[in-house]
This record gives structure tokens, C-alpha cells and sequence, in this order.
């Protein structure tokens, strides 16, 4: 739906730019809990540690190619919106960073190895 002259106008000025900015904010963070929970089964967090701290956590392409499917489809937020968009397809998995990068980078986890 195309905005009229008033949001036009509202949302050039200050106030309307600081409002809209919040109101990003605010539903980027819900979309990014929302997509976290469902990957999850409900509780935010990492598949392989169990980190829960949600600044921490990570979609992860459980068959790899992760950077090949973002460069597709967007990254970040239009990355959450494919996956709602799409109801959720399966492959996707929450990892903590360090997690996704270990097995991203070298193939493992540290935390599924002999070595700890």
C-alpha cells in the first residue's frame, strides 16, 4: 500500500525517521527471536554448547553453503524474511558463533571432538 502525502511528510522529519528507526529495530529483534526459538524448539539456544545468550546465536545451513544461499537470498534481515516467507524450510539449525564458525572454518566443533 503506498503511503500518502502524510506519512510522506511524517516519516522525512526527525521524529518520523527516529520513530521508523525504533520500530526496525524492534521488529528486526522480534523476526530474529522468532526465527531462533523455532530453530531451537522453543528455547534460544546453540545445538552443539547449549550457549543461551541469544547476542551469541547464529542460523546455521546444516548442509553448509550458508555464504552461497545469503549472496541468493540477502543477508541479515532479509535473510530472516526468507525464512518466514518460506514457513520455515528445513536444513537450518542455532549455533552460537563460535560454533558455526569452528565448523564452517574447520569442518568440526571442538566441542564434538576427543580433544576436550
Amino acid at each position: 500500500m503506498p503511503m500518502s502525502d502524510y506519512q510522506k511528510k511524517y516519516y522525512s522529519s526527525v521524529k518520523g525517521k527516529e520513530k521508523k528507526k525504533l520500530y526496525n529495530k524492534t521488529y528486526n529483534n522480534n523476526l530474529r527471536l522468532e526465527i531462533l526459538k523455532h530453530y531451537s524448539g522453543g528455547t534460544e539456544k546453540c545445538a552443539c554448547c547449549g550457549i543461551r545468550e541469544i547476542e551469541f546465536l547464529t542460523i546455521d545451513h546444516i548442509k553448509g553453503g550458508g555464504a552461497k544461499h545469503r549472496k541468493e537470498v540477502g543477508q541479515g534481515t532479509t535473510f530472516y524474511n526468507w525464512i518466514k516467507r518460506n514457513n520455515f524450510p528445513k536444513g537450518f539449525r542455532i549455533l552460537c558463533m563460535n560454533c558455526n564458525h569452528s565448523l564452517g572454518h574447520y569442518g568440526y566443533c571442538v566441542h564434538n571432538t576427543f580433544f576436550k
